[in-house]
């Protein structure tokens, strides 16, 4: 049930928008301000307006935050790779 009310919170915000606040929303990652590689689904900050999503550059993190939020990009980045190189070897 909380992955339901999670998609539906996100087409929530996507639609209506976020009006001046940002949501944590699961997106690709695509060129981001935050360092976090390319081509992974990642949740970022983000702001919504007009059916159009955007990231919310430059949030400070404590080095806590920073630390928790690498450890969970190379866990992602390493499963992509894994499941790339599955797909080659099929």
């Amino acid at each position: 049930m909380s992955a339901a009310k999670a998609a539906a919170d996100h087409m929530h915000d996507w639609w209506n928008g976020t009006n001046g606040t940002w949501a944590s929303m699961g997106v690709i990652s695509d060129g981001n301000p935050y360092g976090i590689a390319d081509g992974i689904m990642f949740s970022f900050p983000i702001e919504c307006e007009g059916r159009e999503w955007k990231i919310v550059p430059n949030l400070s993190w404590d080095d806590v935050a920073k630390s928790r939020i690498q450890i969970t990009a190379n866990e992602l980045l390493a499963e992509k790779q894994e499941a790339l190189a599955e797909t080659e070897n099929a």
